[in-house]
């Protein structure tokens, strides 16, 4: 992931091609090919590799590397055509409504397209479906060409919550005891909602999920990666690696660096690379030169020397708070819960509570954090933030705390 203009697919598919290897390290370092998958729907990838894409299926892209590049407006057309016909002949709902064929035969895929989330539930449950095949070593997935990647991350929360939040699950199965028409429905609804949560779980299994962030080695590149961290912490995804893209070559390189601009633009990169380092606090920073020719070969990806590798990861954000008690007993207990947490725009913090979870925005985004059980019986009785810590207390609520006898 990064910022537009940072070379996020570039990076992404010289990544994936990886550095050269003799043959035996190669044999014995790969399992399978590795695929690449990209989300822009104007196929850049398949112009880094130079090759002729087919949207939807998988393309050798070089000896170890296949492109997928998604058409999701395509597989929304498929999805929707085999809904409407299923509506149309009575499939679902046991009958045929008068009219039904001249409304659904009305709705086009774009329509439908506006309902939010739609688009990004496809992609994800396919970028689900390839990784839990067993056919690659590894997926790579290019989210520069989506709107926004945090959105994507949270599309499978949002559409099980807006399904649960319209029809309760408890009406649900009431609904269909005595009723088979309405039973088949709330099956389709379940099947929706088991997949949101699977692709949820997998986007967020640090052990199986390392997210590499691009930027440029400028004060643009700088305030991104702050953004990115902070946002990346508060979901509870681990930033594995920084990659500080387009850095000019040093002094010892046959390049001209007498003039006044190298000089200051050499200078500022090594700032920047200092605070990129600072920022990505546990993650690589792998350095990457400005190349002057255009990369459009394997080879020409190798130069970069892009890496994208899998490592332990400490957790970061919710998944590493601390709950203690801090005072009181009973009903009179003060409870914090407390974690680092990057904020480089303090007035944008916003905290709600939600049944039970805790809502939490940071940069602009929202993310839902689920409470641990003690806390879930608790109001709150207010939250801060100081020296990079997020503290938040709360206070049992006797009408939910167990009575002492």
């Amino acid at each position: 992931m990064g910022p537009g203009g940072a070379g996020t697919s570039t990076v992404a598919a010289a990544g994936a091609v990886g550095v050269r290897r003799s043959a035996g390290r190669l044999a014995g370092s790969r399992r399978g090919k590795t695929l690449v998958v990209s989300l822009d729907r104007f196929h850049v990838m398949s112009g880094i590799f130079g090759v002729f894409s087919t949207p939807g299926q998988p393309i050798p892209a070089s000896q170890q590397v296949d492109l997928l590049e998604l058409d999701t407006l395509a597989m929304l057309a498929d999805t929707w055509g085999t809904v409407r016909g299923a509506l149309a002949t009575g499939a679902l709902t046991g009958t045929v409504v008068p009219g039904s064929d001249e409304v659904l035969a009305g709705l086009d895929p774009e329509e439908i397209l506006g309902m939010p989330g739609v688009e990004s539930l496809l992609a994800l449950r396919r970028i689900r479906d390839e990784a839990a095949s067993g056919k690659w070593s590894q997926v790579v997935v290019d989210t520069s060409g989506a709107t926004d990647p945090f959105e994507l991350f949270r599309i499978p929360q949002m559409v099980a919550g807006t399904i649960e939040r319209l029809w309760p699950r408890h009406r649900r199965l009431g609904a269909a005891t005595d009723n088979t028409r309405i039973a088949r429905v709330v099956a389709v609804l379940d099947a929706l909602i088991r997949d949101c949560s699977d692709i949820d779980d997998l986007l967020f299994d640090s052990s199986g999920v390392s997210a590499h962030l691009v930027v440029g080695a400028d004060d643009h590149g700088v305030l991104a990666a702050r953004r990115y961290q902070a946002v990346l912490q508060v979901m509870g995804l681990p930033l594995t690696s920084v990659l500080a893209n387009r850095m000019l070559p040093d002094a010892s390189a046959d390049v001209d660096v007498t003039s006044h601009w190298y000089a200051r633009k050499s200078a500022e990169q090594k700032v920047c690379v200092e605070q990129l380092r600072e920022i990505g606090g546990e993650a690589e920073l792998i350095c990457l030169p400005w190349l002057s020719d255009p990369i459009d070969s394997v080879l020409r990806m190798r130069e970069l020397g892009a890496r994208l590798e899998s490592r332990p990861m400490s957790a970061v954000g919710p998944g590493s708070a601390e709950v203690t008690r801090e005072s009181g007993s009973g009903v009179d207990s003060v409870y914090r819960m407390r974690w680092r947490q990057s904020l480089p725009d303090p007035a944008g913090l916003k905290l709600g509570r939600s049944g039970d979870d805790l809502m939490v925005t940071v940069s602009g985004v929202r993310q839902r954090v689920r409470l641990p059980s003690v806390l879930r019986r608790c109001v709150v009785l207010g939250a801060h933030w100081d020296h990079g810590f997020l503290t938040v207390r709360f206070r049992p609520d006797p009408d939910l705390w167990p009575s002492q006898s």
